[in-house]
């Protein structure tokens, strides 16, 4: 991940970036990777000084 834009406003927060995933699982064909390439999404809200993510997006 990363390119990170932030938008904070009061106790929320709007975050994008880009990023990549990588997922392994085994079977009969070998082709045992995918890798996924995207930007995601993230609304944050801050509870008691505490950042927590509460909603999360992959595009």
């Amino acid at each position: 991940m990363g390119n990170y834009i932030v938008d904070v406003s009061g106790n929320e927060a709007d975050l994008f970036c880009y990023g990549t995933a990588s997922h392994y699982l085994p079977n009969p064909t070998g082709q045992n990777v995918r890798i996924f390439v995207g930007s995601y999404n993230f609304h944050l809200t801050q509870i008691e000084n505490v950042w927590r993510i509460d909603k999360f997006k992959f595009n």
